[in-house]
């Protein structure tokens, strides 16, 4: 082909190469650009489901804590305004994620006790926000007798009825024992938008109202610096659809209507207890800076500039292979009229020696080469290497197979390796050839073969001594096995526990609404059935039962998370001693065991998070109590060793545990499954797992001495670093 012929191909192959490249270029660039926009819109939207989650789950958080709150009311323990106080106030370390702006207790009163309650308190029932103005006599009032804080909104005797948004709150809970509601917005004297909850403190009969209030505009405030990511915007409408045809929509947090340049708005509409929201979340162009356009400017501009670049190389390349091309049409002349002295100077070598070109085409070669090559016919300058390579394969140097496939993988080998490549070649006569290539300056490369079978055989020789390393090699792979089937043990053990997990959740859940729906039929007769005290008393039971499972599995996330923080403070252990005596006692009792608790009189008050060394307590104090038996006995002591470090022990008479089964104990949802193990309570397995997670965090350790029969003794060892000497 003529040189003219060639440069008119180039140009036509250049011109439609720039068309095509810059045309694909800027059509990529938009589609990715759409796509972007498209992306970034959707993870708007995902963000604000996501952030929906994190409220209801708040609202969750809020609604079981009133309920805990309402079922240790019942105890009957906070009787006047000051130990009501004071039960409130503990009761906000239960959850730190939840606070609520006032907490009271509303009590029941029909007309016709309206005027001996009025005169008994000394004081009128008065309407919500007003202390002067007397509450209109309705057929029952809720006046509330004991406050948490005011918080300008529900005061003493004021009567939960008379603001409609409370009264719809507290009806719907009365009428529904055992359940938290939230009721509608209403305003505030502070003109902020707020919410009530609300659940009745005893299931049979609904006498009494426990009640919180929530500023909405705090927490929604509170809600969107901690968690709402720059560029999104939240607004809270509420749906009122009280008589009428069509719901009414209500701005409770922003406008009713978006922002003018708003981008997307993803509503979500959740509805909890009188509460019905729609959440507005407002995409903002400012969201994560806006769509991620850099990589489709990139490819509209980058690509044309390269489809520029690619085509001058191209044109480049094209005329100076055109160049070289007549440089090779000369050379190969010149070339050809020195082979034959290049050839018997090869000959004479005992080595095989080729010369390829850059086509892969064969230069030269010694006369040895034909005894490495099985003697091919018609050999001569110019044969390709897949022309060698499928005499070889049909010699069986490869092995057995197709001859064209077996050519074709060899020649992609032997180019993928290069000019430079180093490798060993068997025969079929069990020879073995050395094969080297070395690059050639202008292109191509020469081979060299030599016979090196005395050579491999001393070398497998030299490594059958390294067999012991071998062994080793294989040690090592055998534990990396063991460790993947460990892994796949631990996955096995958590499918374990999502089930039995779902087991206990169920149970509680069993007997509360059980009991609830007698309650509610009055299966055993009219509700002032003593039945009926039994049965709340078991609900009661069921729930906290739920409410520590739940919080159990909360820890051990905050744990594994490494979320916990610790509230450090100088605590007395009496104190905590005693605390726990008042609420394991009832317990011990019931079982017909015998509880002693015994302080050191000289014991150091101890630098800790008291409502963490409390949990602590109170768990390993619990397990003593369900795996002892009527009439053993159950410990607790608290001293100090030689080194003046606190020792918190509690051991008991109960089933004990096996050698072999105390690690298990010690892990999460672990739990013991024998018949010498009898499970006189519910779990899950955590208790263990997050007291050994808490005392560690303190610095400290957990030790677990267990016979069977015989009992266990639990250890808990603080380091004297933590030891605060009092006067």
């Amino acid at each position: 082909m003529s040189a003219d012929k060639r440069k008119l191909i180039v140009g036509s192959a250049l011109i439609g190469l720039v068309l095509f490249g810059l045309g694909t270029s800027i059509l990529t660039g938009e589609r990715l650009r759409a796509t972007a926009y498209t992306d970034w819109v959707n993870k708007g939207k995902v963000d604000a489901r996501r952030m929906t989650g994190s409220i209801l789950f708040w609202i969750s958080k809020a609604e079981v804590n009133l309920r805990a709150i309402a079922g240790q009311f019942r105890s009957g323990l906070y009787p006047d305004q000051k130990t009501f106080f004071k039960f409130i106030d503990d009761a906000e370390t239960w959850d730190p994620d939840v606070t609520f702006d006032s907490v009271v207790y509303a009590k029941r009163i029909l007309r016709q006790d309206r005027d001996a309650n009025e005169k008994e308190q000394g004081a009128d029932i008065t309407v919500i926000g007003s202390r002067d103005q007397r509450a209109p006599e309705v057929f029952e009032s809720f006046a509330v007798e004991l406050v948490s804080r005011d918080d300008g909104i529900l005061h003493m005797r004021s009567d939960l009825t008379t603001l409609p948004a409370v009264k719809t709150a507290v009806l719907t809970a009365r009428q529904s024992p055992g359940h938290v509601i939230l009721g509608p917005a209403f305003k505030g004297k502070d003109g902020d938008n707020h919410a009530v909850i609300a659940t009745v403190t005893d299931l049979a009969g609904g006498t009494g109202i426990m009640a919180a209030t929530v500023n909405l505009v705090d927490f929604f405030s509170g809600f969107t610096a901690d968690y709402l990511p720059n560029g999104i915007q939240v607004r809270l409408i509420e749906r009122d659809s009280e008589s009428r045809a069509k719901n009414l929509f209500i701005p409770i947090i922003g406008t009713l209507e978006p922002p003018e340049d708003v981008v997307a708005t993803e509503i979500i509409r959740i509805t909890s207890g009188q509460a019905r929201w729609d959440l507005h979340w407002d995409i903002m162009p400012d969201y994560l800076e806006g769509p991620s356009n850099q990589f489709a400017l990139l490819v509209s501009i980058g690509g044309s500039i390269l489809t520029l670049l690619i085509a001058f190389i191209f044109y480049g390349i094209s005329m100076q292979n055109i160049r070289f091309q007549r440089l090779v049409d000369d050379r190969t002349a010149e070339l050809s009229q020195n082979s034959m002295l290049v050839q018997l100077t090869m000959d004479s070598i005992d080595q095989g020696f080729a010369v390829w070109n850059a086509d892969h085409r064969l230069v030269l070669w010694s006369k040895r080469c034909a005894d490495f090559w099985y003697y091919p016919k018609g050999l001569r300058p110019g044969t390709h290497m897949q022309d060698l390579l499928k005499h070889l394969a049909m010699n069986g140097a490869f092995g057995e197979g197709d001859i064209e496939d077996i050519a074709h993988r060899e020649m992609a080998r032997i180019v993928e390796a290069g000019g430079a490549s180093d490798e060993i070649f068997q025969m079929t006569d069990e020879r073995q050839v050395h094969v080297r290539r070395f690059p050639l300056e202008h292109g191509g490369y020469v081979s060299m073969y030599t016979d090196v079978t005395e050579r491999e055989r001393a070398l497998e020789t030299l490594r059958n001594s390294h067999n012991v390393l071998e062994r080793r090699v294989a040690e090592r792979t055998y534990d990396l096995v063991k460790a993947r089937d460990d892994a796949i043990l631990a996955d096995r053990t958590k499918s374990e526990f999502m089930a039995n997990m779902s087991h206990e959740l169920r149970t509680p859940l069993n007997a509360i609404i059980g009991f609830s729906q007698m309650a509610a039929g009055e299966i055993h007769g009219p509700l002032g059935d003593p039945k009926y005290l039994e049965n709340a008393s078991i609900v009661a039971t069921a729930g906290e039962h739920l409410l520590q499972l739940i919080s159990d599995i909360l820890d051990l996330s905050k744990i594994e998370a490494k979320a916990m923080i610790l509230d450090e403070e100088n605590v007395d252990l009496a104190e905590i001693a005693k605390a726990i005596e008042n609420i394991i006692s009832p317990r011990a009792e019931q079982a017909e065991l015998d509880l002693s608790i015994s302080v050191s009189h000289d014991i150091p008050n101890l630098n800790c998070d008291k409502l963490r060394v409390k949990q602590m307590l109170l768990n390993l104090t619990d397990n003593a109590v369900k795996y002892t038996s009527s009439g053993g006995k159950v410990s607790i002591k608290i001293d100090t060793d030689s080194e003046n470090a606190i020792r918190i022990s509690v051991s008991d008479t109960g089933v004990g545990i096996s050698d072999e089964d105390i690690e298990l104990v010690l892990v999460p949802f672990g739990q013991v499954n024998s018949n010498t193990m009898v499970r006189n309570g519910d779990g899950i397995g955590l208790g263990l797992s997050l007291v050994k997670h808490m005392v560690e965090m303190h610095g400290g350790t957990l030790a677990l001495q267990s016979k069977i029969g015989q009992g266990t003794t639990t250890t808990l060892h603080f380091p004297a670093t933590r030891t605060v000497q009092t006067n």
